[in-house]
């Protein structure tokens, strides 16, 4: 077997052809490629509506699945990785990725759509965790995972609005298909590079895949893709009036209760007992919760605003892509040093986070107008995605701070599901709720649609202000676990880890 005897900055999984100075920039064109290729594009949700004869709750619940699909790879990246070489995972990663995206314009029919969204995020993430576990040495040398994870969620979260205003143009000029065909394209490059240029190394001895829960990563995946269908669709269809989210909640408790009972019989479930006994972890899903219903604001009020009373079209938008961006960069800065040199606490980046995320929604309130120009909401997206990011790697690299490290990966699945599952619907249901509530109140009492309208949002927005000032309130009153510093354990340290356990 070979080993790491060279340092922690040559990347040993290349060919020794390849010079070393290019190696860890071929990790982030792997990570680029990975970040553009998705089974489902936000962007195209309205020519994919229209094309397909589907709903928009079809389009996305199809987008809801991809989230799930990279929140439950977290408790198998490890032993993937162990199990796998770097090569094989990066070229087996993008040949899912690829068909997911070659048969996602080929097909019309919502749950294959979900399907495949769900097996496009799994791979999404299969490709990108392989590529971050492999340049933490360079990113952090200390394996300090503070400074590792604001760069993590700067490509993830704010990198992301730089491809989104990229596929608009792409969308505007070619049509919404041509970025699934390159999506493709680029995964066939990272395909073919990792081919001709890496070679099958191993950092540590071949795990055996056996005692993985796969019966409980279903069980999981239908447990949660069920509850948000129910948020999903349920203003659609009527709520409890309808069949079929009736059935739905029935599938929501049975695999719950499935659930529930495979962790006191099986040794190693998928989601341990004792990852959901962890010191505050409920406090910080309710904290995500709060955060997806506030950024929920953004996704409904703001769109239908800049779309039903701006007129605004997408190439306009796509200039606000860029301001999310910069919000977010300054968001990972902050955090990076707000953390690291300044020694801020997790609880002071949270609120200040929390924050900025209010101050986006009370800025909101006083631009929804019929006369706002498109300059006005710089300064909120700013704020807005500001805090998105601050929160996100304070509240991460709090579970890592506190948290046992076996159990951690299963963490993250689980605030996935608020976080990038059931929150964002719930907030959308809630808003969804309001307008239709709301609206007909306003133009009964002003007799003109556009003034009704406008109303309806301001007074939404007045609404998600006040629920923002008790979540603030909550966490200046609430009392964060002393964290242990530790940094983030090596691969080998990993490795032994998980033999222990199995």
């Amino acid at each position: 077997m070979a080993q790491y005897n060279q340092g922690p900055f040559r990347f040993m999984n290349f060919k020794e052809w390849v010079p070393d100075r290019f190696r860890f920039w071929i990790y982030i064109l792997f990570l680029v490629a990975f970040q553009f290729s998705n089974g489902m594009y936000f962007t195209a949700m309205s020519q994919m509506e229209g094309e397909f004869s589907i709903t928009m709750n079809d389009v996305k619940m199809t987008s809801h699945a991809v989230l799930i699909g990279l929140t439950m790879y977290f408790p198998l990246a490890f032993r993937l990785k162990f199990r796998f070489t770097n090569r094989t995972s990066l070229m087996v990663a993008s040949t899912g990725l690829a068909l997911c995206n070659l048969f996602v314009p080929h097909t019309d029919h919502p749950w294959l759509l979900v399907l495949l969204g769900f097996t496009g995020g799994f791979f999404r993430l299969y490709g990108t965790f392989e590529c971050f576990s492999n340049i933490l040495p360079k990113i952090a040398p200390t394996f300090n995972y503070r400074v590792f994870l604001s760069f993590v969620f700067f490509v993830v979260l704010a990198v992301i609005h730089v491809f989104d205003a990229v596929s608009i143009y792409i969308v505007y000029h070619f049509g919404w298909k041509c970025l699934h065909i390159a999506a493709v394209g680029l995964m066939t490059m990272v395909f073919l590079m990792a081919m001709g240029l890496m070679r099958p190394f191993r950092p540590a001895p071949k795990m055996p895949l056996l005692g993985i829960d796969w019966g409980g990563f279903i069980l999981w995946s239908i447990f949660i893709l069920s509850a948000i269908f129910v948020v999903q669709y349920g203003h659609q269809l009527g709520w409890l009036g309808s069949p079929y989210i009736r059935v739905a909640i029935g599938v929501v408790c049975i695999s719950l209760a499935f659930n529930i009972g495979k962790m006191t019989y099986i040794r190693h479930p998928f989601l341990e007992a004792a990852a959901f006994r962890v010191r505050n972890l409920w406090n910080l899903m309710v904290l995500f919760l709060c955060l997806g219903i506030l950024l929920a604001s953004k996704n409904v009020l703001q769109n239908t605003f800049t779309g039903g009373v701006l007129h605004y079209g997408q190439m306009t938008l796509s200039t606000l892509k860029w301001v999310e961006f910069a919000g977010g960069l300054l968001g990972a800065v902050f955090s990076w040093q707000a953390l690291t040199r300044f020694n801020l606490g997790y609880k002071s980046v949270t609120f200040i986070g929390f924050a900025a995320v209010v101050g986006y929604v009370g800025m909101m309130y006083f631009t929804v107008t019929p006369y706002t120009n498109l300059e006005k909401l710089f300064l909120p997206l700013l704020l807005c995605n500001f805090g998105h990011l601050a929160i996100f790697i304070a509240l991460t690299s709090y579970i890592q701070a506190t948290a046992p490290f076996k159990n951690y990966f299963q963490i993250l699945c689980i605030l996935g599901f608020i976080r990038t599952g059931i929150a964002s619907p719930i907030g959308d249901a809630l808003y969804q709720s309001g307008i239709s509530g709301l609206l007909g109140r306003h133009l009964t009492a002003l007799g003109e649609y556009p003034q009704a309208f406008v109303a309806t949002l301001q007074e939404l927005y007045g609404y998600t202000f006040i629920f923002g000032v008790v979540v603030l309130v909550a966490i200046a009153a609430s009392r964060f676990k002393k964290h242990i510093e530790r940094p983030l354990p090596g691969l080998k340290a990993v490795y032994r880890m998980l033999n222990r356990v199995i």
